[in-house]
């Protein structure tokens, strides 16, 4: 079977978006392996799956898998991706549409041609006391670990260019036995902030919505103007909107195609 899809990045986060509206989709993970592969595939960092709504509540329900075949809970950059395609594609008339993920419900608008807003829930923290202690003695207070659907490590650094963020990943495991983590590091000044990101399944990033919403919540509450959150793939606005937060942000086409499934 031929599979159609199109190809979308956020912020050089980059994604594959499949219709399992018209015909519902079976996705295997060595389907997803093969054609995440930037040398024998089409590459991405993720794979969207669209679905019909499982209940009134929302308008689609959107699965979100990884480049190594696993799923995730969450991806915002993901998200936006998501909503622009289903715009294009005439699956909504709404300009409002809100989509059921494994991590609870979030609604997206249009913010001029290119960009989405998306509302979601503030980011909880992790109670995990044995590992807060682990990590206190490795990094000491300058850390936050956050969960948005996915768990994020944020950890505050005064320089963040130059460090060997796998290094640091793959010293993760020791720590969290019982949990899988996204590892961010950040550098803040006033209202900007600068953040590197890898990613469970994927690796390093050009850019990750949850953890620049992890990283921007940490101090969104004392924020006066919008905070600015910006990776090696570009930039992403934040401000405290009702109850939660919203995020504004970049969603660019690629090409579309289709593949043997």
């Amino acid at each position: 079977m031929r599979i159609d899809f199109e190809k979308w990045h956020g912020n050089g986060n980059d994604f594959v978006i499949v219709n399992s509206i018209d015909n519902k989709l079976k996705i295997r993970k060595n389907f997803i392996r093969k054609v995440s592969n930037r040398n024998e595939g089409v590459g991405f960092d993720q794979l969207i799956k669209i679905d019909l709504p499982t209940k009134e509540d929302h308008d689609f329900y959107v699965k979100f898998f990884n480049a190594d075949g696993s799923e995730a809970s969450m991806c915002l950059n993901g998200i936006r991706c998501a909503a622009h395609y289903v715009w294009n594609n005439y699956f909504s008339p709404q300009k409002k549409i809100s989509f059921m993920t494994k991590a609870g419900i979030v609604e997206c608008i249009p913010s001029g041609k290119t960009k989405v807003s998306v509302f979601i829930k503030n980011p909880v923290d992790i109670n995990k006391p044995q590992l807060q202690k682990a990590l206190t003695k490795k990094f000491s207070n300058s850390f936050n670990l956050l969960n948005i659907g996915n768990n994020h490590l944020c950890i505050k650094m005064e320089s963040i260019s130059k460090v060997d963020l796998a290094k640091i990943y793959k010293e993760l495991p020791k720590l969290a036995k019982d949990i899988e983590i996204n590892l961010s590091i950040y550098k803040k000044e006033k209202n900007k902030i600068n953040i590197r990101t890898y990613e469970n399944g994927v690796g390093e990033t050009l850019s990750c919505g949850s953890a620049s919403l992890s990283v921007a919540s940490i101090f969104i509450d004392k924020a006066k103007t919008p905070i600015e959150v910006s990776s090696f793939g570009g930039k992403l606005n934040f401000k405290k909107y009702n109850s939660g937060i919203l995020m504004t942000g970049p969603t660019s086409f690629i090409f579309k195609g289709n593949i043997d499934g």
